[in-house]
């Protein structure tokens, strides 16, 4: 089975491979990326270079994690494994898409974080309307209800008993089981409250839930509107087997 174009994107630009890259596109492409913004056709050719360059000096390889694809778009995860300064970097990055009807890519959306690559992070305007009120299915909805109002043990309760959380910043750690999440948790709403989030897209396939968002606050300290994107893997129970996290939100006790 052929994957889907939005699983090929990384892969192909590891590659270097310009004319594929294109082929995905119904169009001109055009990719927002977590430090460029949105990259248009007059930029492409130098960015795949760009792009390429530094995946190679950094021995650039990907493991594909999961495609969430529905009618109206897709969701590729994978993590990149890099070397950097002499040690092993793992990045996981989210690739969403708008897919045209003959299933090639209308635009992408790239999500993760700069920090394992950069040492820092970097405010990621949204690159989507949000939508109010937005309908968020079954224990995905509960889970987000939990995460606006900070209640740590309500959140743990939509995991099943084995299910865990990966944070975006590049650990290859999941925090996995009941304690393993309260502290997460716990940690996560000690600022006063738990995280403003707005909506603005999802697609739900089943097994897999993808949502873009944007976050505004963090317990009692307001951000700067930010992207950021997340997978939610259910398991057969219909609770989460697994939260994927693709962001560049820095946590406000470590600001300056």
């Amino acid at each position: 089975m052929t994957a889907h174009p939005v699983a090929r994107y990384i892969p192909l630009l590891i590659e270097g491979d310009e004319v594929g890259l294109r082929a995905l596109f119904q169009g001109a492409p055009r990719v927002n990326d977590p430090f460029l913004g949105w990259v248009e056709d007059a930029r492409f050719d130098q960015f795949v270079e760009n792009s390429y360059q530094g995946l190679f000096e950094r021995n650039a390889t990907v493991e594909h994690v999961a495609t969430t694809a529905t009618t109206d778009g897709a969701t590729e995860e994978c993590v990149l494994r890099l070397v950097r300064h002499g040690a092993t970097t793992f990045l996981p990055v989210a690739v969403a898409s708008h897919t045209a009807p003959e299933a090639q890519l209308e635009s992408i959306r790239i999500y993760h974080s700069m920090w394992p690559l950069v040492g820092f992070h970097l405010v990621r305007d949204p690159m989507l309307p949000t939508v109010a009120g937005l309908a968020l299915p079954d224990v995905i909805g509960r889970y987000h209800d939990c995460l606006a109002r900070g209640d740590a043990a309500g959140i743990v309760q939509q995991f099943a008993p084995s299910g865990g959380l990966r944070e975006a910043g590049g650990s290859p750690e999941i925090h996995r089981g009941a304690a393993a999440l309260l502290r997460f948790f716990t940690l996560l709403f000690s600022n006063g409250g738990g995280l403003g989030v707005e909506h603005c897209t999802i697609a739900d396939e089943g097994a897999f839930c993808a949502l873009e968002y944007v976050v505004t606050a963090w317990g009692r300290s307001s951000l700067p509107h930010q992207a950021a994107a997340a997978v939610y893997e259910r398991a057969d129970t219909g609770l989460l087997a697994e939260v994927r996290i693709y962001d560049d939100v820095e946590n406000p006790f470590h600001q300056n």
